[in-house]
């Protein structure tokens, strides 16, 4: 098999080992900070999917998205509520876009 069938295949064995331990997870009682990580997986991979599909890649562009950026994390350590943050740190980012300053 070439290189890449093999990085393909080696993926998915990943891929598929962690789905199973995530269904085997819920009989599981996982406290502290692994159970803090694991909250946070679904937030992150939403952040990264919208993240990635966001236009514009200029420098200019990249210092508003780190500013959208600094925005949510600063609310969601104020608030608490990670999806509040994420919503009101890209409603920043989009807001800029839409002004015509990014």
């Amino acid at each position: 098999m070439s290189e890449v069938a093999w990085t393909i295949l080696a993926m998915s064995g990943v891929t598929y080992a962690t789905r199973l331990w995530g269904l085997l997870l819920p009989g599981a009682r996982v406290r502290g900070y692994p159970r803090r990580v694991l909250d946070l997986v679904p937030v992150a991979v939403f952040a990264a999917l919208v993240a990635q599909g966001l236009p514009g890649a200029g420098p200019v562009d990249s210092a508003w998205r780190a500013v959208a950026a600094a925005v949510t994390i600063t609310l969601a350590v104020r608030t608490r509520s990670l999806g509040v943050a994420l919503l009101l740190g890209l409603a920043t980012y989009l807001a800029v876009r839409a002004a015509g300053i990014a």
